[in-house]
């Protein structure tokens, strides 16, 4: 198991508030997925999306990133086939927010994993509403689980049963709600620390969170985007 990560350079063109930079990053991705015959029948596809990003580096204190200033943001993706076509596509790419200066890339293989860390909030909605600390926990970690389940059956045409079997400890690092500004609403996330389990699926998932994001709204702000040691 490897996944594809593109850490791309840009030069902003225009200020940008934090809340908004996850959907201007997808906006932007969206746009160059457009410009290829392929990625453009893709991109509709109602199904769980296999690459994600994080956020424009480094952070600002008064949360504005600036015009004129230079940033990173990184792409990870399961296919490498689509990956490399991103990191072409940067190349071309004509954008209104920032102009790309450099893109490298790099493959990273399955190592073992303890803990995860978000670097952006996770979304985990239930019944439409998201979910927010003081809720029931265990449906919380229950709904992380099975949305990588599913996750890794639509990747890998593979079953795993992950309830119970994937979060050994998680933690909470924020007191109130973060959020992404998205189409004129605000999804509401939290920010986490897991201990993994130790144990081959658990494993598997793990890689599979770092690859393409825990939780939803993947693809579409970054929300999920994670590290690990």
């Amino acid at each position: 198991m490897n996944f594809v990560e593109v850490t791309v350079t840009v030069l902003l063109k225009k200020d940008i508030y934090f809340a908004d930079s996850g959907y201007v990053i997808a906006k932007n991705i969206n746009k160059l997925m457009l410009l290829d015959k392929d990625l453009k029948e893709l991109h509709p596809k109602n199904e769980y999306k296999n690459y994600i990003f994080d956020n424009f580096y480094p952070l600002e204190k008064d949360k504005f990133y600036k015009k004129d200033k230079l940033y990173i943001f990184k792409i990870r993706g399961l296919d490498e086939s689509f990956m490399k076509k991103i990191h072409n596509l940067l190349y071309i790419l004509k954008s209104n927010d920032f102009q790309i200066v450099s893109v490298d890339e790099r493959k990273i293989n399955k190592s073992h994993i303890k803990e995860l860390y978000t670097i952006n909030p996770i979304i985990v909605t239930i019944d439409n509403k998201p979910w927010m600390q003081g809720d029931d926990l265990e449906l919380f970690k229950q709904r992380l689980e099975a949305n990588l389940e599913k996750k890794h059956k639509d990747f890998y045409n593979e079953e795993i049963s992950a309830n119970g079997l994937f979060i050994k400890n998680i933690e909470f690092k924020n007191r109130i709600p973060m959020h992404f500004n998205y189409k004129n609403i605000k999804l509401l996330g939290n920010k986490v620390s897991i201990i993994v389990e130790d144990n081959e699926d658990a494993q598997k998932l793990a890689f599979l969170a770092m690859a393409v994001g825990l939780g939803e709204k993947n693809s579409a702000v970054g929300a999920g985007f994670c590290s690990g040691r």
